[in-house]
Order: structure tokens, then C-alpha cells, then sequence
């Protein structure tokens, strides 16, 4: 939409005449979108801090403030920790908005200086230089792009100095008011200029009334789009716009980007020159995704004219032609002048309506209103017989505005017969319209299969089937053929309901000028990143016969036949397509290529298969695109890359069989694939919802006889109205348990041991602010970890689910709720539930086992169930409990047994959070937690490799994760008072809670307060991979605060040396700190069990030779310090 807002700014003239653009002109675009970003950022920031309504708005509303009074350049340079560093702030108790001016200055001082020369926040927008004219927007992203255009001064189509005021408006019952009022005012004399949407000119037509009537050149931009019921497609749809062509106002449309330029122009001109109130209308969906280079002008085709209103407007086309290098008319007519059907079209599909047939001519509808009737029948050949009027309204029983236009305007036609009028609307289709469409529906054969090939010799098509998590290389490839010399048009579009998004971009290329590049017909080249897409779509139908198609595949050509569907051979058979297989991912890993190097790799194979001057022209300005500093080394890299393409690259033979396969209902329906991705609307979170809606829930008895309330399953778009209508339905994003858990960010993930080792032993830290997450000394940290996602989608697939499927399950009613209190429910995709919700990759109890057997259809496998959990099948059970075999295992083992979705999510239980202990001390860290945890890593019965659940999900995390944490109190806490003394003994990760004590301790000696004696004993199986935290505890040691340090690294020496025989050695020193009363030391162990025993024994000892007592004895005083919690086991 950039390009287009642009082109429209440009026209209106909102940029200075300075010269050669500058770059801060230049870079216009860039900048906004990287202000843009930084602000999402900071809202999503602000929206997961989980603050009470009332903080989060006031948070809202100071950000608004705050972007107010900066530049788009000063936001666009903020770093991530400066976005993270005004959310906080932001959210911050103690913000005011007397806080603002202190955070602004922060940015602006920070910003850098070439920023500041290119954006001064007090620069002025208006000049003395010819008139002043404003723009009204009705979008944040229009506002930021012309706000920073004004700002820049870029060079105005008329090349006069106007910089126009930017305002920002909104949509609502009687908009336009502004407008209404600039025009209406005695004194104003300048063009108002308007940015909208079809559906805010809905909401302005009461007040386009009194601007028609008020004779003043206003020119409304307006893009055309509208979604479907399912709040699922953009359609390009002119209903809500056409419902102001009674106003008075004037009607133009343009179809393609060049248009959207010229036409804009021409709209300036002709409410000039006219004193008239223009629509501008625009393609919202198709043209808005097209991407086109286009040929500007920089001189002015204003001027008054006479004579009728239509042909005053003609009469400046005529003008403007000569300096566009294009002509427009208000009734445009291509064809044979004996046609005799005649198509009628209005808006983008005067793009496609080209060689429709024989004796087939079309009629595109330039200036609609004020609708001319003899300009038309003049357009119109004598010799027409059937008039089809194509308009791109969505489809009712009414008949459309257009229609009626055309109709009533045969009431005085002249020719020997009158034409039939056929209404055609398309406003539902407009994604998929094409030239194959328009020419069936004129021959009236709707079911005529294939799609007609009306490209040109002179004209290049290509189609890139990606997905986001596949190498980008359209993009590149796009680039560098507009370097070549190309003119190229490129329009991508998205389905972003699939776990990975597949993107659908197709590129049109053409080294002559004077062909019009026009609508995307079928390509002569496809190339698919992902061999995935071609089980969803038929990527074959929008190719010509004869065209290449490459896979990214390690396959062969026998796996090729395995591989792929008898539908999809069968027609690579019938189109002869030449098929080039390519494993791009193999040959990345076997040359180290990272993200940049694997989309130039992807940019080779195009140019191979495609380029004739492959070594001459193309690879010579590859360059241009890459910054590198040895462009010696990029040309030797791009010469290996050609030349691995040359070997690995496998051409397919075409095999006869293809042809003769016969074709059953299961490839019936391959066939019927959708060709081509249809746009879809983006942003609706996928994030956990709780929404008290009136749901009917199924249920089912459980063990106790009780019913139990099952989930129940919905389309997403059923789900998006409870976000759309958060208030009605009383909807809110939450934590699964939002009274006790928290979320937090993840700032550190550090390996502790060497990566040679085979113990992961590793150090987390996690950001709390703002999250109310409070603890203790000794406090549990509870980690609810997520199933790895890639196994949770495997699973799904297998299961024949679909993770984007929503799922709403009923929530118990608190305890405390008040009586008659309405029941809640969650709403999540199933791709949530399973990954974050369901012990999927957990251990079974029989009871699941049981549950599946009603479910199983297949005698064998129900009879093995009942086996499974009866007397005679317990050793079985057994060696299944220790191979550690799954839920998700059980169920593919028993694939008969196929509970539905709801029942499945009741019969596996949640994820239990794992509970590590807090290795920090929350005086010393205020703001943060900290974890020491080692991998969980062991090999089953079987020799198959298994993994813990939780820290495999902690491994794999990175810094900035969100994680849902909660606290679970512990009995390990220090001492009452500070001077007590404090006997530690930690075995491995046992070190964690000991390292919160000694920074507790630091903490109190950093205050001034007098601290007891530490003795640390720590134990691990050798220093030079497990001496855990050795730094950290070496300088205490030297400080003085950790007053003995013994360590006991088992496997240093020939003997094994454990804490006890340390402890043994201190006996003395044991007996003191903990028996002599003006001490009352206290004693703590954490970490495995089997070393309780022989660490007891040591303190008996200690006991029995300090107080001269016998063995009996001593163990009662153990037994009494234990009662007084002096002596403390966390052992697991």
C-alpha cells in the first residue's frame, strides 16, 4: 500500500520541488516501516505485562502522547533494548504524564545526529512558496507515511513547493465533518486532498451531499475492499463506495500502479479545472499487493474547459496524454468495430479483460459518474447484440448500479437492434478473477477446465510457492531482473491460517517498454521451496503447457513417482511439464551457507534455468544486491554455486505412463486443488483467551459416574468475535492460571559445562518486572514447559486434525464465586492445547489405557487393550512403563481408537510444572530470577533416545521468550538472624539454593549487618566440567564471606572423594557451629537421595566425638535439631 500512498501523496502535491531526491526522501519508506515496527513492539510489549485495565490504558494513552511529539526518524532508531526501555517505563506505577517530557528528551538525545538533521521534530510543514493544500488520512500508517513526506520536502508532480498539513481523522456517523467545514469557509481557497477507505465513505456520504453542492475541488483517494462474512478474504469489492454515486460527486477508477499514478493526476486536474468533488477509486486488494516500477512526470496538466462536464474532463485527457505517454477516455473501447458482445467492465477487471474471443470487444468505464450517455453509446460498436456488464460489486438479486446505468442508457440507442444486458457481479470472486474467467463467462461455458494462455512473447511469468520458514528468494530474484534492464510487476499473497504460512508470489518481467504488462495470467516457470504445498495446492493449473517446474527436494526421480499424487503426474503429463529436481537445503549444509547465502543459491537456479546470458549479463550484478567488502570472494562464491547447480540439478524425464494413469475420486479431488492462494486477513493472536460466552458443551460420564464437560470445536473466525466483541462477551487474555502463575521473559540461557561434555548443565535468568512474581529464599520456581512443537504438529497430522482448529473448553467455577456466577470457558487452536496444555509426549496410566478401549473399531486392537490392563498383562505394562512409551505412542500403536478431538484433550491430563530451586536472592535481584538445571537425557530399554519434557523445552529457548512460571515455598530458609552460621552441603544442581543463600548473605553485609560463619560443601564429578558457579564461589571465598569452601570432586583422583569424608574432616568445626548455644548454626542438604545416609553419619560422628556421647545419643540430637528445622533435607 506504500507504493500506492505515494503515488497518490505525490500527485496531491505533498512533496517540495528540491531538486534530486534526497535520501531521507528515499528512504522514506524504510523509515516508517521501522517506526511502525518499534510501536507494534512497544504496544505488545505493554499488552503482556498483565496489568489491571485501568494501568494498561493510562499506558496506552501516555504512548500516544508520547509518539505525538516525536519523528518518525526518532522512533525508527530505537534500539530493542530502547523499545523494551520506554514499555517499561511506560508501564511503570510511578509513569505520569508529567514523566513524558523526561522520556522524550531521553529519545531524542539518544537519537542519532544524521537522524535528527533528517527529521527535526520542530520542523515546519507549511510554505509560502504557491498554495498550501491539506490532506485528511484515516489510517496510522497513512499518517506516518505522509506526515514524514511533508516533513522531507520531496519534489511535488507539479514541481511546486507545497507542503500540505497532515491530519489524522477518524471514521464514524457523519465523517467528513472537517472536510465539509475547510471547504465551507469564506477564506478557504486551497485543495483538500482525502485518503480512505470504501468503508469510512459509507459513514461521509450526508456530508458529500453539501461538498458536491459546494462547488470546491476536493479529491477523495479511496481504496476499495470489503472481507467476506467468515472474516476470512479481501475482495476487491466497490459495493460500499458505489453507495455514494447519487451525491453529486465525480467518479474515476484505475485498475494497475501505473494507473493509480496517472489517474491521480488527472483527478487534481480535473477538480481543478472543473471545480468539482472527484472519487478517485483504487483496487484495495490487487493493486495494493502489485509491486511495479512506473513512469512519472514532472508538469502540470491543469486547465478550465468548456462546454459539457464530460467533455471538459476529455479534453483534459486529451491534454495530459501528450505528457503521460498514455491516453484515457471517459468510456475507453479496445476491440473490433463489428463486435457484436460487448463486455463492460469498471474497476481491476478492465486489467484482464483482454482477448476475450472473436467478435468480442470491451468497454472499460473510466469516469463513472457524472454517467454520460452519449459519450457511451458513442464508445459503444452499431453491431453489438449482448452487452455483459462486469462490476465488482458483491453478488445479490438487485441489480447493480452499473447495470442500471448501462440498461437505461439503450432506451436511446440508434443502432438496427438493441442489446441484451447481462449483469455479471464478481465482488465475491475478485481474488481469483482472470482473463479464463471473463472468457468463459462470455461464452457461457462456466465449466470450461484449464486457463487460457494470453501472455505475450515479449512478456515473462513466474510463480514462487515459499513459506515463511522457507529461504526467500522471489524478492532477489525481482531485483535483480529490474538491474537487467526488466520492467517488472510482483504481487505476493499470503495464507497465514497454515502452521507454516504458505506465500504465493507471482512475478511478471519484460524487456520492452511498450508492452503492457497487465494481469498475472500462467506462468512460463514455478519453482516450490516446499514440497509440502503441492499436497494443498494445484500448483500445475497456472502453468503453460511446456513450462518448468523446480522442486526443492532431496527426491530422485524414482522417489518422484512415489512421492507425488497419480493427479499431479497425470497432469505434468498432459501440460508436459519439465520438471528439475534440486536440493537446495543439502547443498547449503554442504557448503556452511547461512540466510543470505541460501537465497542467492535459490537466485542461481533461477537464472540457470531461465537466464541466456547467464555468465555475461547476470551474475556480473549479483553484487549490487549483497553488501559485502570482497566482492572478489562473492564472484568466486556465485562461480561455485553455478557450478554445484550444473551437477546436483536432476532434469526429469517425461514418462509416457504419465498420460495413460487413470484418474479414481480420491485425485478427482487433488485436481480440484485451489490454484492459487487467496489473501487472508492477518493479526488475530493465536494467544490463550478465557471469554464467558453461551456455549452448549457436550459430556460424557466419568469414572465416578459425574458428568464431565467436554470442549467443543469452532472455525477460528467464530472464535475472532469474542476478540472483535471483547466487551459483550467479556473476553480477556490470561494466563491458563492466571492467579498463580506469571510471565516472564527469559534474558540469559548460559552453558555451564563444556559442550564436549556429556551433562548439560546450564544457567538461566529471567526478567520479572512488572510481573508481581515475588519469592523467597529457598522458593521453588515452577516452569510450565511446552512439547516440542514440530512432534505436536507431526501428531496432528497423523491424528487427521488441523492445529488451527479452535477449541473452547468449559473452566471450573471458582470456589469464591458468588451464587448463580455464569460458567467460563478457554479458547485455544488445538496446535496450543497440545503443545502447551496437554501432557501429549507424557507417560500413560492404565486408566488411559482403558479409556481408549471403547473407542477402538478394531477387535484385534481392543482385545490387546483389555490385555494390556488386566493381571495377565502386567509385566508387559511394566516394560512398557519402562520404555517410557507416550500418550501420543499408545495412540498410533492403537490407530482404531480415535476418540474426537474434545474427548482426546479430557482424557490426557495437563503438564505438570516442573519446580527447579531459585539459585538467586530477590533483595540482590530485585528485578530477576535465576535457575541451575542440568538436561534430562536417558536411554530406554529399546536403545531409542528420550528426553525430559521441561528442560528439553528450557534447551531450546532463547533470550526474550515469554515463559509461564509460578512459585512453590519451600522449608529451606536461613537462619533468623544473621549472625547464625550456615553449613551448606550440594551435590551438583543441589548448588542452586546455596548460591541464593550466599548472595542473601552478601546483601545483608552490603547493609552493614553483622554475618555469621558459611561453610560450602560442594560435590560434582570432577572440577574441570563441573566446578558449578567456581568463580562466583572463589570470590566470596577470598572476601571472606564464604568462610570454608570444600569441594570434593569424586573422579579427580584415584580414590572417590565425596562431601562426607570433607564433612569428616571438619568434625570439629561441625560439633562448634551447630551445638554451641551462643551459635545455633544450621544445616542444610540439597540434591540426590543416596548421599543423605553417609552425610548423616558424618554429623553423628562429629556429634559423638565433640560431646564424648554414644551413637544413640547423638542421633537424638540429629533428631531434635531436625523438629527445630536446623537441619534441612531437600533431597530428590
Amino acid at each position: 500500500m506504500l507504493t500506492l500512498l505515494h503515488t497518490l501523496a505525490n500527485s496531491a502535491g505533498l512533496f517540495k520541488n528540491a531538486g534530486p531526491a534526497s535520501p531521507q526522501a528515499r528512504n522514506a519508506s524504510v523509515q516508517i516501516n521501522r517506526a511502525l515496527q518499534n510501536v507494534n513492539l512497544i504496544r505488545k510489549t505493554i499488552a503482556t505485562e498483565n496489568l489491571d485495565d485501568a494501568r494498561e490504558q493510562a499506558a496506552f494513552r501516555h504512548l500516544d502522547l508520547l509518539l505525538d511529539q516525536l519523528s518518525v526518524n526518532s522512533v525508527a532508531t530505537l534500539s530493542y533494548a530502547q523499545v523494551d526501555a520506554v514499555a517499561t517505563t511506560l508501564v511503570s506505577a510511578s509513569f505520569s504524564s508529567d514523566s513524558i517530557a523526561t522520556l522524550i528528551n531521553s529519545i531524542r538525545a539518544s537519537t542519532p545526529d544524521n537522524a535528527k538533521d533528517q527529521d527535526d521534530d520542530s520542523a515546519s510543514v507549511t510554505s509560502s512558496e504557491g498554495p498550501s493544500s491539506a490532506v485528511t488520512v484515516v489510517d496510522e500508517l497513512d499518517h506516518l507515511s505522509l506526515s514524514h513526506w511533508a516533513k522531507a520536502g520531496i519534489a511535488n508532480v507539479t514541481g511546486s513547493a507545497l507542503a500540505p498539513q497532515v491530519l489524522k481523522m477518524s471514521t464514524r456517523s457523519n465523517a467528513a465533518s472537517a472536510i465539509l467545514g475547510a471547504v465551507s469557509s469564506p477564506s478557504q481557497n486551497n485543495a483538500v486532498t482525502a485518503l480512505a477507505s470504501s468503508a469510512a465513505i459509507v459513514n461521509m456520504v450526508p456530508n458529500l451531499y453539501q461538498i458536491a453542492h459546494a462547488a470546491t475541488p476536493v479529491v477523495f483517494h479511496v481504496s476499495a475492499e470489503s472481507v467476506d462474512s467468515d472474516l476470512n478474504t479481501l475482495r476487491g469489492d466497490y459495493s460500499d463506495v458505489l453507495v455514494a454515486r447519487e451525491t453529486g460527486l465525480l467518479f474515476i477508477a484505475s485498475s494497475t500502479v501505473q494507473e493509480a499514478y496517472d489517474v491521480s493526476i488527472l483527478s487534481h486536474a480535473i477538480a481543478s479545472g472543473t471545480n468539482q468533488s472527484l472519487i478517485h477509486i483504487l483496487d484495495g486488494v490487487r493493486t495494493s499487493q502489485q509491486v511495479e516500477a512506473i513512469q512519472t512526470r514532472q508538469k502540470t496538466v491543469l486547465g478550465h474547459d468548456e462546454g459539457s462536464l464530460v467533455s471538459g474532463i476529455e479534453d483534459i485527457f486529451e491534454r495530459a496524454s501528450q505528457l503521460l505517454g498514455r491516453e484515457y477516455k471517459a468510456f475507453e473501447y479496445s476491440g473490433p468495430q463489428d463486435a457484436e458482445t460487448i463486455v463492460v467492465v469498471f474497476g481491476p477487471a478492465a486489467n484482464v479483460a483482454k482477448n476475450l474471443g472473436d467478435k468480442v470487444g470491451v468497454l472499460n468505464i473510466r469516469v463513472y459518474r457524472p454517467w454520460s450517455f452519449a459519450h457511451f453509446l458513442k464508445a459503444v460498436p452499431r453491431t453489438a447484440k449482448t452487452v455483459i456488464v462486469v462490476e465488482p460489486v458483491s453478488a445479490s438479486s438487485a441489480p447493480g448500479a452499473v447495470f442500471l446505468d448501462v440498461s437505461a442508457s439503450f432506451n436511446v440507442w440508434t443502432g438496427p437492434h438493441r442489446p441484451t444486458v447481462i449483469d455479471a457481479k464478481y465482488g465475491h470472486h475478485g481474488a481469483s478473477l482472470s482473463q479464463g474467467w471473463l472468457k468463459a463467462l462470455v461464452q457461457k461455458a462456466l465449466t470450461t477446465s484449464g486457463v487460457l494462455d494470453l501472455s505475450t512473447e515479449d512478456i515473462k511469468q513466474a510463480i514462487f510457492w515459499e513459506t515463511v520458514a522457507s529461504t526467500p528468494v522471489s524478492a532477489h530474484v525481482a531485483k535483480h531482473l529490474n538491474i537487467l534492464g526488466n520492467r517488472i510487476q510482483h504481487s505476493s499473497t499470503i495464507n497465514s491460517y497454515r502452521h507454516s504460512a504458505v506465500i504465493e508470489t507471482q512475478l511478471k518481467y519484460s524487456k520492452s517498454r511498450a508492452t503492457n504488462i497487465g494481469e498475472f495470467a500462467i506462468a512460463d516457470y514455478a519453482s516450490v521451496q516446499d514440497v509440502s504445498i503441492l499436497t494443498e495446492y494445484n500448483v500445475i493449473n497456472s502453468l503453460k503447457t511446456g513450462a518448468k517446474l523446480l522442486l526443492n527436494t532431496p527426491w530422485s526421480v524414482d522417489e518422484l513417482e512415489v512421492k507425488t499424487s497419480a493427479a499431479f503426474r497425470h497432469a505434468l503429463g498432459a501440460k508436459q511439464i519439465q520438471v528439475l529436481l534440486v536440493d537446495f537445503d543439502g547443498i547449503s549444509k554442504d557448503l556452511g551457507l547461512g540466510g543470505s547465502g541460501k537465497t542467492l543459491l535459490g537466485q542461481v537456479a533461477f537464472l540457470k534455468i531461465n537466464s541466456s546470458s547467464l555468465h555475461e549479463a547476470a551474475f556480473e550484478k549479483v553484487s549490487l544486491q549483497y553488501e559485502t567488502s570482497n566482492n572478489k570472494l562473492l564472484k568466486e562464491l556465485v562461480v561455485a554455486l553455478v557450478e554445484r547447480v550444473d551437477k546436483e540439478i536432476i532434469e526429469v524425464p517425461q514418462n509416457p505412463n504419465w498420460l495413460a494413469i487413470e484418474l479414481g475420486e480420491a485425485d478427482q479431488a487433488a485436481l480440484a486443488l485451489p490454484t492459487h492462494v487467496h489473501p487472508t486477513i492477518r493479526g488475530i493472536s493465536n494467544a490463550f483467551d478465557v471469554a464467558r460466552v453461551p456455549i452448549e458443551v457436550e459430556a460424557e460420564s466419568g469414572a465416578d459416574g459425574d458428568a464431565v464437560a467436554l470442549g467443543k470445536t469452532f472455525n477460528w473466525h467464530e472464535a475472532a468475535w469474542q476478540l472483535l466483541f471483547s466487551e459483550a462477551y467479556e473476553t480477556k487474555n490470561a494466563l491458563s492460571d492466571e492467579d498463580h502463575s506469571y510471565l516472564v521473559t527469559l534474558t540469559e540461557n548460559r552453558r555451564l559445562t563444556p559442550s564436549t561434555y556429556d551433562r548439560n548443565v546450564f544457567h538461566l535468568e529471567f526478567d520479572t518486572t512488572n510481573t508481581g512474581l515475588k519469592y523467597e529464599l529457598g522458593d521453588a520456581l515452577g516452569i510450565h514447559g511446552w512439547n516440542d512443537t514440530q512432534e505436536v504438529l507431526d501428531f496432528i497430522e497423523f491424528y487427521g486434525a488441523k492445529p488451527e482448529t479452535v477449541v473452547v473448553t468449559p473452566r471450573p467455577v471458582p470456589k469464591n464465586s458468588p451464587e448463580g456466577a455464569l460458567p467460563r470457558y478457554q479458547t485455544n487452536t488445538l496446535l496450543q492445547i497440545l503443545q502447551q496444555t496437554s501432557d501429549l509426549f507424557g507417560r500413560p496410566s492404565k486408566r488411559f489405557y482403558a479409556d481408549l478401549i471403547p473407542y477402538a473399531t478394531n477387535a484385534a486392537e481392543k482385545e490387546r487393550l483389555t490385555f494390556l490392563i488386566s493381571p495377565e498383562g502386567a509385566e508387559e505394562f511394566k516394560a512398557r512403563v519402562d520404555e517410557t512409551l507416550t500418550h501420543a505412542d499408545i495412540l498410533r500403536e492403537f490407530p482404531s481408537a480415535h476418540p474426537s478431538v474434545p474427548q482426546l484433550i479430557n482424557m490426557i491430563p495437563a503438564i505438570k510444572p516442573r519446580h527447579y530451586s531459585i539459585a538467586s536472592s530477590m533483595k540482590a535481584h530485585p528485578n530477576s530470577v535465576h535457575l541451575l538445571i542440568v538436561a534430562v537425557e536417558w536411554t530406554a530399554p529399546s536403545g531409542k533416545e528420550r528426553f525430559g519434557q521441561c528442560t528439553r523445552y528450557l534447551t531450546q529457548i532463547g533470550a526474550g521468550a515469554k515463559v509461564t512460571v509460578s512459585i512453590k515455598p519451600s522449608v529451606m530458609k536461613l537462619p533468623p538472624l544473621p549472625h547464625q552460621p550456615v553449613i551448606m552441603a550440594g551435590l551438583g544442581t543441589g548448588m542452586a539454593p546455596f548460591r541464593a543463600f550466599i548472595q542473601e548473605r552478601a546483601w545483608q553485609k552490603a547493609q552493614g549487618m553483622e554475618v555469621g560463619p558459611m561453610i560450602l560443601y560442594f560435590g560434582s564429578r570432577n572440577r574441570s566440567n563441573e566446578y558449578l558457579y567456581g568463580e562466583e564461589l572463589e570470590a566470596y571465598h577470598a572476601d571472606g564471606l564464604l568462610t570454608h569452601l570444600r569441594l570434593a570432586f569424586s573422579r579427580d583422583q584415584r580414590e572417590k572423594v565425596y562431601i562426607q569424608h570433607k564433612m569428616q574432616e571438619d568434625g570439629h568445626l561441625l560439633h562448634k557451629y551447630m551445638l554451641d548455644k551462643s551459635l545455633s548454626g544450621h544445616f542444610y542438604l540439597c540434591g540426590p537421595t543416596w548421599p543423605a545416609g553417609d552425610v548423616k553419619d558424618a554429623i553423628v560422628q562429629s556429634f559423638m566425638d565433640g560431646e564424648g556421647c554414644a551413637v544413640v545419643d547423638a542421633n537424638r540430637i540429629v533428631n531434635k535439631l531436625k523438629e527445630d528445622e536446623r537441619y534441612i533435607l531437600e533431597v530428590y
